[in-house]
């Protein structure tokens, strides 16, 4: 059980992955705008304002496809083997699957009353349950990473957060780049 809760890409790969990774992220999508909790990053996720569908849409397609092209680049540069896009893209959809129960506690209504600079207990706990689930994808992208492009050892895991970083830095970029553009005008 252990390894299909952290490690399913034994056993799901490429396209059904992707099919797969897609459905939670519908799935998530929905719970998201109603529980107005933005993934406006390739491991972000923030209580925010109400906002269009369209909106949490094009963030979740960001922050997936950032992470799909960095990795793929990085597996370009790291790995001596040939690997497959639809391996990475599948991996990387399927990871997002924890995001879904982020989803669900910004249903919690403490989330969404935080005056800025109050920080109580009730908040603190919260921040650390919804970090298990992002804890939870980033070990779920890790082992889909070093699966997928077919590294070992100290390249992958310094590859893996060098690409992590450079896909964060490039999700959230380009989200506030949207939104500023189409919705925050």
């Amino acid at each position: 059980m252990k390894i299909g809760l952290f490690n399913p890409f034994t056993y799901i790969a490429g396209l059904k992955a992707l099919v797969i990774g897609f459905i939670f992220m519908a799935i998530t999508l929905v719970a998201s705008f109603y529980s107005s909790t933005h993934f406006d990053g390739a491991i972000d996720a923030h209580i925010g304002l109400q906002a269009p569908l369209s909106m949490f849409a094009l963030e979740q397609l960001i922050a997936w496809g950032c992470v799909v092209l960095i990795f793929f680049i990085a597996g370009l540069i790291l790995s001596k083997s040939k690997f497959r896009f639809i391996d990475i893209a599948g991996t990387v959809a399927l990871s997002r699957a924890p995001m879904l129960l982020v989803a669900i506690i910004g249903f919690i209504p403490l989330l969404h009353n935080i005056q800025p600079g109050h920080i109580s207990n009730a908040v603190i706990a919260v921040g650390i349950i919804v970090l298990l689930p992002v804890i939870w994808m980033i070990a779920l992208l890790f082992n889909g990473f070093i699966i997928s492009v077919n590294v070992k050892g100290t390249k992958a895991i310094i590859g893996f957060i060098i690409a992590l970083i450079l896909a964060e830095i490039l999700s959230v970029s380009l989200n506030h780049l949207i939104q500023s553009f189409f919705f925050f005008k």
